[in-house]
């Protein structure tokens, strides 16, 4: 499903990642383990196109997206929740859910199947992104990118900061989506937690930007 094939990107001089190479396939969920400054939120920010590659190539399927600009990756189906969610806090759920809608003119029933895993938002449309809490936040972001109908969901530190409610409730959307084969998902932490999530299928950590 995703390939990366021996990825080599960086910040204008300073190189990064450095001939990496691994791959996700449809149905598996890949948490991506390291420190901070090991390269995994470089990898994520490669896949999306958001960086320039040095070399290597990334694949969804039979198509390059390394040969796509960065607009077109989400189109092409990657789901993307960077750390931090960056959603826009001026607008309200519905608003912000409408922008994942329309970025691959997604219909009214990916909407329903969306707030299906995310009851919480349902009560919450009207409101302003900005006046949820964190893990409401997050859970927002994650609706968003699965507006997109995504073959891969790249999540980055989905867990960070919150409380043990709202991740056991991340979780439960996440093994939700583990059983649509179609799907893979690749998840970040800096954290060893995830080790203990029967969620994760696989494993690979990372240092100075390899395997």
């Amino acid at each position: 499903m995703l390939r990366l094939d021996r990825v080599s990107a960086g910040y204008g001089r300073a190189q990064v990642l450095r001939d990496l190479s691994l791959e996700v396939k449809a149905g598996e969920i890949l948490c991506l383990l390291g420190r901070n400054g090991a390269g995994k939120s470089t990898t994520m920010r490669a896949i999306m196109g958001l960086l320039p590659l040095m070399s290597g190539t990334i694949w969804l399927g039979e198509r390059s997206l390394s040969a796509l600009p960065a607009h077109e990756v989400p189109r092409a189906g990657v789901g993307y929740v960077p750390q931090g969610r960056r959603l826009f806090t001026d607008l309200t759920v519905a608003q912000n859910l409408e922008i994942g809608l329309m970025a691959r003119q997604s219909g009214p029933e990916v909407r329903e199947q969306v707030l299906t895993l995310f009851p919480r938002l349902r009560d919450r449309l009207g409101q302003k992104a900005q006046t949820l809490s964190g893990g409401e936040q997050q859970m927002l972001a994650m609706a968003r990118a699965l507006c997109l109908r995504p073959k891969v969901l790249l999540l980055d530190e989905p867990t960070e900061g919150l409380q043990p409610s709202m991740i056991a409730a991340i979780r439960e959307v996440i093994t939700a989506l583990r059983a649509k084969a179609s799907l893979c998902c690749w998840w970040n932490s800096g954290s060893m937690r995830c080790w203990r999530w029967r969620t994760v299928l696989l494993f690979w950590k990372m240092a100075k930007g390899a395997l």
